[in-house]
């Protein structure tokens, strides 16, 4: 593993989730040859996702860090579901669907229509009271765009699933109990897979401070929050390695001890919250590239995120 050379980098390394990779069957190579996306090398289940996060969430994940004079501590951050959207490609969309909410189905209703259908739909209605809050709602303050245009021209695919937080963070439920209580009203969070998704989908996660190890005054330095962004879709062959926010190999973490079934979700955006140069000096230009990273990939989704602003405009 390589030096890490400045606390943000222990931060990254420390939080980025990592997933047992599946393999794809005869048969599903053959489909994906088929849809002309022979390229996709593997493909992790959203289930392993959002288990790998269930450890942090009870506990906090522990980034080790170095303080002036060379002390050495483990800060604890636990992970809360900031912003996520599921895209998916609308060729493939049951026949039965709507391809909006409200909207009817050209075949005949009820019956023919799968339940992963009824999920998808239930999802888009429902989420309007859990937290939605996107440029399909709310236009640029720059710009014309409206909902109608969404609809028409939208080159990231089709939403089914969006989640926006906008709780105060000492009233938020950690990310593995939020997922789990979402999933229950939308089980594509537990069933879809990323091979089943378009790059145009995305997670942020929230990390807040809790303790840290060994113990000691408060210490304001300390107080630093972060988003995370993330990509949730399986990687092609034919983009670089060095690409933001896709997939990759991980790095001595092991699932059934074979560390080349793992998969890890690079971090390719981030924002920050009291971020103090005092302990994170070798991470400012990073943070700010993460920062702008960010913000272009939700301005070419159209997309509001509150947290992302609030960061922003509060960040140190």
């Amino acid at each position: 593993m390589p030096s890490l050379d400045g606390n943000l980098d222990r931060f990254i390394e420390s939080t980025i989730p990592f997933v047992p990779a599946q393999c794809f069957s005869k048969t599903d190579l053959r489909s994906l040859r088929n849809a002309g996306a022979a390229d996709l090398q593997c493909y992790y289940n959203l289930s392993d996702l959002w288990e790998s996060f269930k450890e942090w969430s009870a506990y906090g994940a522990g980034v080790p860090l170095v303080l002036k004079g060379n002390e050495k501590v483990v800060q604890y951050y636990v992970p809360y579901l900031s912003g996520l959207q599921l895209y998916v490609d609308s060729s493939k969309l049951p026949s039965s669907m709507p391809r909006r909410a409200g909207e009817e189905s050209d075949g005949d209703s009820g019956e023919s229509a799968s339940d992963d259908a009824c999920d998808q739909v239930q999802a888009q209605s429902v989420l309007g009271s859990l937290g939605r809050l996107s440029l399909r709602d709310q236009p640029l303050q720059t710009g014309g765009y409206s909902s109608d245009d969404a609809e028409a021209s939208n080159p990231q695919g089709h939403l089914i699933f969006e989640y926006m937080e906008r709780d105060l963070p000492y009233i938020r439920e950690p990310l593995a109990n939020k997922i789990s209580n979402l999933s229950r009203q939308f089980s594509g969070l537990k069933t879809y897979k990323s091979s089943d998704l378009l790059p145009s989908s995305w997670i942020s996660v929230a990390w807040y401070p809790i303790y840290r190890i060994p113990m000691g005054p408060t210490l304001r330095d300390l107080d630093s929050c972060f988003l995370t962004y993330h990509s949730l879709a399986t990687p092609s062959k034919n983009i670089s390695d060095g690409h933001p926010g896709l997939l990759g190999t991980s790095r001595g973490r092991k699932v059934n001890d074979d560390p080349s079934h793992i998969l890890c979700l690079r971090i390719f955006g981030l924002a920050s919250y009291k971020f103090r140069e005092s302990i994170w000096t070798n991470g400012i230009q990073q943070a700010s590239s993460l920062s702008k990273a960010a913000k272009d990939f939700l301005h070419q989704l159209k997309v509001r995120h509150p947290d992302f602003d609030f960061f922003i405009t509060h960040g140190s």
